[in-house]
């Protein structure tokens, strides 16, 4: 198992995700782990992240997915969950976890999301707040297939000089020193922490 997931923790470099994208769309997940070494939710993930979709032909081919015209198993019977009705969950019922809408929230990577809808779906319900205050700005919304980044790598400061809108292939590209020598992704990182200080003396100024 080990050796099968030896990519596993590793980042993604531009040309296996460039290589990912082309066969993605008719290639099963499982046989897709196989061939870049990962967990098949690693390549679940990277297709989320840049909105990968499988095509209609093997969706059509894949199986145990449910055809069109064939009657459900269940058709014609009558369900009733287990347990007593007292304990049985009740429409209208609030889950512990629920937070109401315009709560915020600090991801993993430090970032600030804001709760914009309540349908269940978390990808869809919480907003990183760059994208917010980046169309709050603009009085568009953020394009697919785009990220807001922070020009001084500050992710609390929503001021509109200081938010970018950039492709995600450009952020990949960006983000692509983390596959470079140590010695020369410290020096791009020494770099970027240099621009980021002289764009806020400007400020300042």
């Amino acid at each position: 198992m080990t050796d099968c997931l030896a990519n596993k923790g590793k980042p993604w470099s531009p040309e296996d995700l460039a290589a990912l994208a082309k066969i993605y769309p008719d290639t099963d997940n499982k046989t897709l782990a196989r061939i870049y070494r990962r967990s098949e939710h690693s390549i679940k993930n990277q297709a989320i992240l840049y909105g990968w979709k499988k095509s209609e032909a093997h969706m059509a081919l894949k199986p145990g997915c449910f055809k069109a015209g064939n009657p459900p198993w269940n058709k014609g019977t009558n369900y009733s969950a287990p347990g007593t009705e007292h304990t049985r969950f009740k429409k209208g019922h609030v889950p512990p976890n629920w937070k109401p809408l315009g709560t915020e929230r600090v991801t993993k990577d430090g970032y600030l999301e804001r709760k914009l809808h309540d349908t269940g779906n978390m990808r869809h319900d919480w907003v990183p707040v760059s994208h917010i205050e980046w169309e709050k700005h603009n009085g568009r919304p953020v394009p697919k297939g785009h990220a807001v980044v922070f020009r001084d790598e500050d992710s609390r400061n929503f001021a509109c000089e200081n938010l970018e809108l950039i492709s995600r292939a450009d952020l990949m590209r960006r983000n692509s020193y983390l596959h470079l020598p140590p010695e020369l992704a410290q020096i791009v990182q020494l770099r970027g922490a240099l621009t980021a200080k002289i764009n806020r003396r400007s400020k300042q100024a």
